[in-house]
C-alpha cells in the first residue's frame, strides 16, 4: 500500500523516545513525515494500523549480501572450517565467475529477505567490482536495491593487495583489486548516478588494513571528508590481522589507524572483536562508530557508538542481532547491565546509531518531521505479545520476545515493501 500523502496511525508509535497511543503521522506525497501529532485529520481520514505497534524500519550498517548464498555451508563445528580463513576460500569460490545477472540475483534475494526482518536501510560494503567489465558489477549492487525497494547505502570498497606485505592481490582476488586513483575516479561516476534517486547513497571503505597500504589510505580518507562521506573499513577482525600488522608494521591495526588518518565521526570500525579496551576508548573519544560482531567479543562500554549489521546474512532476524549484541557481553562479564543494553538503547542502536554510521543523519532511523517514513509494525495479536502492558512493557516485549514473525508490515519512504498483515 502507499501511504504517500495521507495520515496515519497505530495503536502504538515509537515518537520521541517512547511509545504513544493516539499519535497521527503526516506523510508527504515525496515519503517524508510532514507533521506528527494529535489531531492532523478527521478520524475517517485517517489510514489505522489496527493492532500494530510502528517502530522506525531497522539500519542495517554493515552487508556483504551475496555470503546468504553460502548458507547451509558454514560448515560451523567441523574442522573443516576451523578458522576464518578456511570459510574465506569457500567464499572466493562462490563469487570467481560471477556475472551481473547473478550477483544481482544474489542481492535482490537477500534484500528482499531483510525487509521481511524490518530492515528498511542496508549499507551493502560491496569489493567484488568487476565482471566482464571494469566495476560493472557496481551496478548489480544498485539494480538489485531497486527492484527490492530497499534503501541502499552503497559502501564502495577499496582493496588494493592481499596482505600487509604484499604488493598485488592474489588470482582470486582481481575481481576485488583496484588502484586508489580509478577507485576515487569510480566514486565521483556512482555520486553523480545516486543524485537522481533519494534511496541510493554512496559511502566509501578501504577493506582493511591489509587490503589497501597506508598512502591509498590517506588518499581515500581524504576524499571521504572533502565529500563529507561515511568511512567504513574492517579492523582487528581476526588475531592474524593484528599479529601481521604488528610483523610488518610494528604496531597493531587500531593504533596504525589513529596514527596515521586524523579520525573522526565519519569513521566506522567494523568488527574490532581483538581491539583493546584502551585503543576503543580512544575511538569513542574520536567518535568513531563501533559495528559489532565477529568471531569473538569485544570489550564493549557505554561511551561507545555502537551500530548493528548482518553481515554474512546467514540468518536475517534484526531482533537476533540486538540480542546477540546484549547476551554476549552479559555472559562475557557475567552481569545483566553491561554498557547499558536495554531495549531502548538496543532499538537506538539499530536505527539512529546506523544512520549515522551510514551518513544519513536525521533522514531516516526516527520519526522525524522531515525524515523518510521509513518504518516496520509488530502485530499486537502475536501470541508472544499477549498480556504485556502496551506502553511499559511493549518495547522490552518485541526486543527480547519477538522475532521476524511478529513483524506485519514494512514500508520505505511511505510505501510498503513487506506486508503480514492478518487485518489493516
Amino acid at each position: 500500500m502507499d501511504y504517500r500523502g495521507r495520515v496515519i496511525s497505530a495503536t502504538l508509535i515509537w515518537v520521541k523516545d517512547k511509545l504513544l497511543s493516539n499519535i497521527q503521522i503526516k506523510i508527504g506525497t515525496d515519503g517524508h513525515i510532514e507533521a506528527i501529532g494529535e489531531c492532523l485529520a478527521e478520524q475517517s481520514q485517517v489510514i489505522h494500523f489496527r493492532n500494530t505497534v510502528l517502530l522506525p524500519g531497522f539500519i542495517n550498517a554493515h552487508s556483504h549480501a551475496f555470503h546468504r548464498f553460502l548458507r547451509g555451508r558454514s560448515e560451523i563445528g567441523n574442522t573443516g572450517a576451523d578458522t576464518f580463513w578456511k570459510w574465506r576460500d569457500n567464499m572466493y569460490k562462490l563469487v570467481e565467475d560471477a556475472t551481473y545477472e547473478q550477483l544481482k540475483t544474489f542481492c535482490k534475494t537477500t534484500f528482499d529477505e531483510m525487509l521481511m526482518a524490518g530492515i528498511t536501510t542496508v549499507g551493502e560494503f560491496h569489493y567484488i567490482h568487476h565482471g566482464n567489465g571494469r566495476f560493472d558489477l557496481d551496478e548489480a549492487v544498485i539494480d538489485a536495491a531497486a527492484a527490492s525497494g530497499i534503501r541502499l547505502v552503497l559502501i564502495e570498497t577499496l582493496y588494493c593487495r592481499s596482505g600487509f606485505a604484499a604488493t598485488d592481490v592474489l588470482s582470486e582476488q582481481r575481481r576485488f583489486q583496484a588502484n586508489v586513483n580509478e577507485f576515487l575516479a569510480k566514486i565521483d561516476v556512482l555520486e553523480a548516478h545516486s543524485k537522481s534517486n533519494e534511496n541510493v547513497t554512496i559511502a566509501v571503505a578501504a577493506h582493511s588494513l591489509r587490503a589497501v597500504d597506508r598512502s591509498s589510505l590517506q588518499k581515500l580518507w581524504n576524499m571521504t571528508n572533502q565529500k563529507k562521506l561515511a568511512f567504513h573499513i574492517h579492523l582487528e577482525e581476526q588475531p592474524k590481522e593484528v599479529e601481521d600488522c604488528i610483523e610488518v608494521e610494528g604496531t597493531r591495526p587500531s593504533q596504525f589507524l589513529r596514527a596515521n588518518l586524523p579520525i573522526n565521526e565519519r569513521l566506522t570500525a567494523v568488527h574490532c572483536t581483538y581491539t583493546k579496551r584502551e585503543e576503543l576508548d580512544e575511538l569513542a573519544k574520536a567518535g568513531v562508530n563501533i559495528w559489532f560482531l565477529g568471531d569473538g567479543i569485544p570489550d564493549l562500554s557505554e561511551v561507545d557508538t555502537i551500530c548493528l549489521g548482518t553481515d554474512c546474512n546467514n540468518r536475517l532476524c534484526f531482533l537476533e542481532e540486538m540480542r546477540w549484541l546484549a547476551f554476549c557481553q552479559n555472559m562475557k562479564e557475567n552481569r545483566r547491565n553491561i554498557a547499558s543494553l536495554n531495549a531502548e538503547k538496543l532499538l537506538k542502536i539499530s536505527t539512529e546509531n546506523g544512520a549515522r554510521a551510514l551518513g544519513l543523519g536525521a533522514r531516516v532511523g526516527n520519526f522525524e518531521v522531515g525524515a523518510h517514513f521509513d518504518f516496520v509494525g509488530f502485530d499486537l495479536e502475536s501470541p508472544r505479545l499477549r498480556f504485556v502492558d502496551e506502553n511499559d512493557e511493549m518495547l522490552d516485549a518485541i526486543i527480547f520476545g519477538c522475532g521476524n514473525s511478529e513483524i506485519s508490515i514494512v514500508g520505505v519512504a511511505g510505501q510498503t515493501k513487506f506486508s503480514n498483515q492478518r487485518k489493516n
